[in-house]
């Protein structure tokens, strides 16, 4: 008689195993009106469902709410939810808690262990990883012009600056970006990949008229960045501060952006120098009205002057609105020169009424043409984690295991 164990068995060799990814819960937790935190949630949701046949992803959580929240979200159910062990005190405790479950933990090993600076740990080649892999997007969390000091940031920045060489592979996420990373940590050129970000998360929301918004046939210019000085929303409200209001009358802002540290008292007190007919701020919109504000907009204007990749220029761009920003930087790179596009270098620029003008008069782009040509340079989601995961195979594959 044939032992059906046999053939069994050969069928379980012959079944490729899913790759074993791991990602810190940090990265994104309730951080998704950060660039790097909507990055990174997008991502994991898409290995934990899209790619779950071929991705099996570990999420390590440092406290129980990330905890018993990613165990109870019906989008990480097929991922494997880890608390990390507790420490005592406050001082760098996410440091301390990786760098315990580093030396106690033999169980859990992954393929891979993905970061994303600056949740970058000391001691990161000690965790229960067979390869690391770190999304540095760009050099921003070094070049940014910063509101105040942040410990374990600076500590981050000098463990990737010094022990790069540790990485298998490090990812940024434009040219101009990986040149960033190069001149900032100092890593060559050849061992970074440039991989885009994703854009079409909000391509299935149709706008809405907001009753909230009322320009009242003027031209509506809607401003997208935090209140932080490298966002650089200070240049738009001096601008209309500076202005008289025969400049001004033709021009309603709205300033969308989370009013946080201190440069919010500075640019609050700026537009106190300006008729509030002439403005309005609004700190926080979901998904829809996002999207309806900007679908709405005759110009977007994103001032800030350090960006990686700049999701509200994508987002203008992708509901085919008219859209101001800065140049030099990754957006412009991609974008410069395309229907409904401006650029200008806001670090100097003094015309920007003059430019919103200009903007308002072209034509706006095809919706539908500008959506096309991000597909058409990988600049989706589902993009972003089939590269994603050829970094992990490549890197599966040339291991000994």
């Amino acid at each position: 008689m044939i032992d059906k164990r046999i053939f069994a068995n050969k069928r379980e060799l012959a079944t490729p195993r899913k790759v074993r990814v791991g990602f810190f819960a940090s990265s994104f937790f309730e951080r998704f009106g950060s660039g790097t935190g909507k990055h990174f949630y997008l991502v994991c949701k898409l290995f934990a469902n899209d790619f779950k046949s071929k991705i099996e992803i570990t999420l390590f959580c440092n406290n129980n709410e990330q905890y018993l929240s990613l165990k109870k979200n019906p989008e990480f159910f097929n991922a494997n939810i880890i608390l990390l062990p507790n420490v005592r005190g406050n001082w760098l405790k996410s440091s301390r808690q990786y760098f315990k479950y580093a030396l106690k933990s033999k169980k859990n090993v992954v393929d891979i262990i993905h970061f994303s600076t600056p949740r970058f740990y000391p001691f990161f080649w000690l965790f229960p990883a067979r390869k690391f892999v770190c999304t540095f997007h760009a050099g921003g969390d070094i070049t940014a012009e910063k509101d105040n000091f942040i410990l374990s940031r600076t500590i981050y920045n000098y463990t990737a600056k010094i022990f790069y060489r540790k990485l298998n592979s490090i990812i940024a996420v434009s040219e101009i970006g990986k040149q960033e990373i190069s001149d900032s940590y100092g890593v060559p050129l050849n061992l970074i990949k440039v991989i885009h970000v994703g854009t079409n998360d909000i391509w299935r929301i149709t706008p809405k008229k907001l009753q909230s918004i009322k320009p009242n046939n003027k031209i509506l210019v809607v401003v997208i960045g935090r209140w932080q000085k490298y966002k650089n929303v200070q240049y738009v409200a001096n601008v209309i501060s500076e202005s008289n209001e025969m400049e001004l009358k033709k021009f309603y802002f709205v300033f969308v952006g989370k009013k946080i540290t201190s440069n919010s008292k500075l640019i609050t007190k700026i537009l106190e120098n300006v008729d509030s007919k002439f403005y309005t701020t609004i700190e926080y919109l979901n998904d829809v009205d996002y999207c309806s504000i900007v679908a709405m907009a005759d110009v977007v204007i994103v001032p800030s002057v350090n960006e990686g990749f700049s999701h509200p220029v994508f987002d203008a761009f992708s509901f085919g609105t008219r859209v101001i920003f800065h140049s030099p930087s990754p957006a412009a790179q991609i974008l410069e020169g395309r229907q409904g596009v401006f650029t200008c270098n806001f670090n100097d620029s003094n015309n920007l009424l003059k430019l919103i003008d200009e903007a308002v008069q072209s034509p706006k782009a095809d919706l539908q043409q500008n959506r096309n040509f991000l597909s058409s340079i990988e600049a989706t989601w589902e993009d972003v984690a089939k590269n994603y995961f050829k970094v992990y195979k490549d890197l599966v594959q040339k291991s000994s295991f």
